[in-house]
């Protein structure tokens, strides 16, 4: 129960961002939860949070940590909950929200919960902008960004890999960058659904040159969905991901650019407002998910290099 313990305190500390707030919500001294972090660390050895006179945050370690503590705790609590229901039967109403261009990729997933689990419903709303989880009374969002406020709670269950695309029509009249520096000499569209322009940056897969363009254009839009269909009635290059613009590679609308340089992944992620406490059935979505895209990725397939 001791190492529970510790694992809690660390916890809400990494949650709440501070020492005194985690020692009042959880009805101890601050010198409790202090010491039993320290102690933590040094089990670890490894520096969990990052200290100041205002504010604590966690280190990139702490984070890692952090995860693999809410999984222990989750654990927990469902063996607690199983054992007062005396079944694992789960029921309820879930909502879910997830970025509108992921609906190919979210739906099967959804799908087959739902046929396990048919005591549950979920109201799977598609949007790319994910709302306020407390205020709308959303109980899971999935987000695609290179990394996360520390603020929120999430849990990463898989990376979306970048490409640059444009149409045949387009290449033929501008002709296609033979290098990201040349970028910066064509019409780009360009994403700015994480609340600013996505920049375009790459590294070459062989060499590791890093190369960050210029990249300017007339149109710029929160939907990937509406960047393709702008890239695939030529009016650009585009950065998105592989998933998203699968069907258009595939029918010949779209081709594939620069495939000799990457661009950095995105992070797929669930966030939620609590882990403490928190409904079964969102727990075990959250698992079914973290699964589901662990056996069927979001880009299964190398793209070619031909």
């Amino acid at each position: 129960m001791d190492r529970l313990r510790t694992l809690t305190l660390f916890k809400a500390v990494a949650e709440m961002g501070s020492f005194i707030n985690a020692a009042d919500a959880l009805d101890v001294s601050a010198s409790v939860v202090s010491r039993a972090v320290a102690e933590f660390e040094s089990l670890l050895e490894v520096r969990l949070f990052e200290r100041s006179t205002r504010h604590v945050a966690l280190t990139a370690e702490g984070r890692a940590v952090l995860e693999q503590v809410t999984l222990v705790l989750d654990a927990y609590d469902d063996l607690v909950n199983a054992g007062k229901n005396g079944t694992t039967d789960i029921s309820g109403h879930v909502r879910f929200t997830a970025p509108a261009s992921f609906v190919r990729a979210v739906s099967p997933a959804v799908s087959a919960f739902i046929a396990q689990h048919p005591k549950v419903m979920i109201d799977l709303q598609l949007r790319d902008i994910p709302g306020d989880l407390v205020q709308e009374g959303i109980d899971l969002a999935m987000r695609i960004a290179w990394d996360l406020p520390d603020t929120l709670i999430a849990r990463r269950i898989g990376h979306a890999r970048l490409g640059v695309f444009a149409s045949p029509a387009y290449l033929a009249r501008k002709g296609p960058p033979a290098h990201p520096a040349d970028i910066a000499s064509h019409d780009c569209l360009r994403y700015t659904g994480l609340g600013r322009a996505v920049p375009w940056a790459f590294e070459h897969r062989h060499t590791k040159e890093q190369v960050v363009p210029t990249a300017t254009g007339m149109l710029m839009t929160n939907s990937g969905e509406a960047l393709m269909s702008a890239a695939v009635h030529g009016s650009g290059l585009v950065l998105l991901p592989y998933f998203l613009v699968e069907p258009a590679l595939r029918s010949g609308a779209l081709q594939s650019v620069l495939d000799d340089w990457q661009a950095p992944d995105l992070g797929v992620y669930l966030t939620y407002t609590s882990r403490r406490n928190q409904p079964q059935r969102v727990r075990v979505l959250i698992d079914w998910l973290a699964r589901h895209f662990e056996a069927a990725p979001f880009d299964p397939e190398e793209p070619s290099t031909a």
